[in-house]
């Protein structure tokens, strides 16, 4: 159990596994509210397998491998796209 626990440890320090994030999203009214999302979080080059809901009013994306991405980052691309992320998740 111990093996696994600094296996697993060492393997999220190493960034291998790429955090998922989830935001939530307040304005989006059109498909071009999600375009626009879509566009600013992958000029971050930090977000990648990016899903914008209109329908949820959401933003799901994975951080690219060895490439942290903070929330001042995510809620900026977010406002230059023009809308406001409201609550950021990760898992």
């Amino acid at each position: 159990m111990k093996i696994a626990i600094l296996i697993t440890s060492a393997l999220l320090s190493l960034n291998v596994f790429a955090a998922k994030l989830e935001v939530a999203v307040k304005g989006m009214t059109c498909g071009m509210c999600v375009e626009s999302i879509t566009k600013e979080l992958k000029a971050t080059d930090k977000a990648e397998n990016i899903t914008v809901s209109l329908e949820n009013q959401n933003a799901r994306f994975e951080e690219v491998k060895g490439k942290k991405i903070s929330d001042s980052e995510i809620k900026a691309a977010i406002k230059k796209a023009g809308y406001e992320a409201v609550k950021i998740f990760r898992k």
